[in-house]
């Protein structure tokens, strides 16, 4: 499948079982949480976030917490060491990322080094309606942290996230904790949450990516080359953007920093 990122081609290769194609917008039935904002036919908006302490606070927390993981795992790493270096010491060992990984890809509300109220305030502001960080289909209210290291397949496939019901009518956020620049952060394909499922092809459930497997349906095919975008948040902002937007397969392409982003998902009161 042809693909650019930043106006540069990339190689994506994907390998599953295809989904029959609807000739519907899944987001036509479904909560639009866009809906209403100068943002809202792109399908993502970069915005300032929280004060400048707020800010400071949350990426050191969560820094930290990357930290707390390396130790658990047998790297006793000092503290401000630099989280962007993770890929330093875990290399090309996927059995130790993984271990890093299980505990990163979940963790509790609570344990936001922020209060996830101010979260949801400034995520509600930016979207025109109250919103909370609790899924109405799982009761889930959880944040997730996700390393992606340079020259490396950690990120998922393109993808929608309304591709599970479990994830549908929200709205995602991505905030950058280390090594997000506009070689390495979240790509995404403008107003594609708004494409009939007949434009492009999907795998029907998992997938294999690049020679790695995952479990997210993933994008197989487009009938035209699909233009993605690194939104790139500075230091002090954030990135919101439909869950029905095609995202990911965001190789890091620093030379030397991994990346590491905070993401959370939020709902309609």
């Amino acid at each position: 499948m042809k693909a650019r990122i930043q106006q540069q081609q990339v190689e994506y290769n994907v390998e599953g079982e295809s989904q029959p194609a609807e000739d519907r917008v899944l987001l036509a039935s479904d909560v639009d949480l866009t809906a209403g904002q100068p943002w809202s036919a792109a399908g993502y908006t970069v915005a300032p976030f929280l004060t400048p302490a707020e800010t400071a606070a949350l990426r050191a927390g969560l820094a930290e917490k990357v930290r707390e993981v390396l130790r658990k795992v047998g790297h006793p790493v000092p503290a401000n060491w630099p989280v962007e270096q993770y890929h330093t010491l875990i290399g090309d060992n996927q059995e130790r990322h993984l271990a890093v990984v299980n505990f990163t890809k979940e963790y509790a509300l609570e344990e936001l080094p922020v209060p996830v109220a101010r979260v949801e305030q400034r995520v509600s502001a930016l979207c025109g309606q109250a919103v909370r960080a609790l899924n109405p289909h799982n009761g889930q209210r959880a944040f997730h942290l996700r390393l992606a290291r340079p020259g490396r397949t950690d990120n998922n496939p393109l993808h929608r996230d309304a591709w599970l019901d479990r994830l549908r009518d929200g709205l995602n956020l991505y905030f950058p904790v280390a090594g997000s620049t506009e070689h390495s952060s979240l790509t995404l394909v403008p107003g594609s949450h708004r494409w009939p499922e007949s434009r492009t092809e999907r795998t029907a459930g998992g997938a294999v990516y690049n020679g790695a497997r995952y479990s997210v349906p993933a994008l197989k095919a487009s009938a035209e080359p699909l233009e993605l975008v690194r939104p790139n948040p500075s230091a002090d902002e954030v990135l919101l953007f439909s869950p029905y937007l095609l995202h990911g397969g965001a190789l890091n392409l620093n030379a030397d920093a991994t990346r590491i982003s905070l993401e959370m998902r939020f709902w309609a009161e």
